[in-house]
């Protein structure tokens, strides 16, 4: 299966502003102004939910 989507790009007003991204180990982003984004953590969320599955399973 396949299809093709086609789009107008949309227009962006110019702007003399700028940000920096820094891609780190401890911080998954963070940004020049500071804002700071957390990795994603699927592993966890999947060990949370086993968890309440086990127990369902067990009582």
């Amino acid at each position: 299966m396949s299809f093709v989507v086609e789009i107008q790009p949309e227009i962006l007003p110019q702007t003399d502003n700028s940000v920096g991204i820094d891609l780190g180990i401890k911080t998954f982003a963070t940004f020049s102004d500071g804002t700071k984004v957390d990795a994603p953590k699927p592993l966890k969320k999947r060990i949370k939910k086993l968890r309440k599955v086990k127990f369902v399973i067990i009582s």
